[in-house]
């Protein structure tokens, strides 16, 4: 089941190309998607037309990648039978006009097409709600002007980009908390994400995940192989089934753990740090000899743990309030002791 915006993180499978053309490969790559936690599976959807002119080194294998239309419904429907969405990456106004045919969840737009008004017009159009939005290499005043092309969409600016390998540094993932700041009050339809591509062998493939939710990110989108053994197209940083099911077991629990903070005076502080605080406070007692009417001051009181039934447990509650008896050094006080 999706994770809901704001109240958690969205794990989206990139499955990118790895489908190579073959249907039954791509039911593969979906099942392992949903077996792994992902709560999306995302491909490519590729006409070698809108990607590139056919004198292009790669055009061949963009035409290789393409299946019919009646296959890609048949993967949105096996998806949903899964209980996971199916995201696809558009790159143009005949595969945008498929992802809404066949009822796709979400549509990506790759980095490349940031300024591409005509084709973020036509999705800002269409029926598909939600949109994401690819920003590795992209400046801000890019980033601003897709935005306002983009309308009421339901818009996840996703940061991030392939390297093949990406060096950690270049991530900049404290771009996310930045970007999210400034956006937050005037586009409240805005959230970012982070396309995670962290080497699959490195101590790193789930911590800096893991940071992009600090950093708040509300959706993570990581690659997922059927075995880099197999060397499928975009294996270079995905991660076997076994892995994205650990990932996103850590991804989740870190998730957990971060919480959400509000504008209360315990800051929604839990029932068990609640039980924690009353466990640890330490009780009022005096620090020496006192006498009926004297008024107290942080010199009179300290805090030691006694075996009081009603003890006060905050000094400040004590200073300038005069005594109603002779008190003992040690002794602990109470609010009947105070006038």
């Amino acid at each position: 089941m999706t994770a809901p915006l704001g109240t958690g993180v969205q794990i989206v499978a990139e499955l990118a190309q790895g489908f190579e053309g073959k249907p039954e490969q791509a039911r593969l790559l979906l099942a392992a998607a949903a077996a792994g936690g992902a709560d999306a599976g995302k491909f490519q959807l590729v006409y070698a037309d809108e990607l590139a002119t056919p004198d292009y080194q790669h055009y061949a294998l963009f035409q290789s990648l393409e299946m019919a239309d009646e296959t890609w419904a048949d993967l949105g429907a096996y998806a949903a039978r899964l209980g996971i969405e199916l995201h696809l990456d558009i790159f143009g106004v005949r595969s945008l006009r498929l992802a809404e045919r066949i009822g796709a969840a979400a549509v990506k737009l790759h980095p490349t097409d940031i300024a591409n008004a005509g084709l973020l017009e036509d999705v800002a159009a269409g029926s598909v709600d939600r949109v994401f939005l690819g920003a590795g290499g992209a400046h801000m005043g890019e980033l601003e002007r897709a935005l306002d092309l983009m309308g009421g969409k339901d818009v996840t600016v996703l940061f991030g980009f392939q390297g093949y390998p990406t060096p950690l540094e270049t991530n900049h993932i404290a771009r996310l908390r930045y970007f999210a700041g400034m956006t937050a009050r005037i586009r409240p339809n805005v959230t970012v994400g982070f396309a995670d591509h962290a080497p699959p062998e490195s101590p790193l493939r789930y911590a800096l995940a893991v940071a992009a939710v600090g950093a708040g990110a509300k959706v993570l989108e990581k690659h997922l192989t059927l075995g880099r053994v197999l060397k499928l197209e975009d294996h270079e940083s995905a991660l076997n089934p076994d892995e994205f099911l650990e990932f996103s077991t850590v991804v989740r629990q870190s998730a957990k753990a971060l919480g959400e903070p509000k504008e209360d005076e315990d800051f929604g502080m839990s029932e068990s740090e609640k039980a924690y605080r009353s466990t640890i406070r330490r009780h009022v007692v005096a620090s020496r000899d006192l006498e009926r009417q004297s008024v107290l001051s942080p010199a009179d009181v300290v805090l030691k743990r006694t075996s009081a039934a009603e003890p006060i447990t905050d000094l400040t509650l004590t200073y300038d309030r005069r005594l109603t008896k002779d008190v003992g050094q040690n002794s602990p006080l109470s609010l009947a002791d105070l006038d």
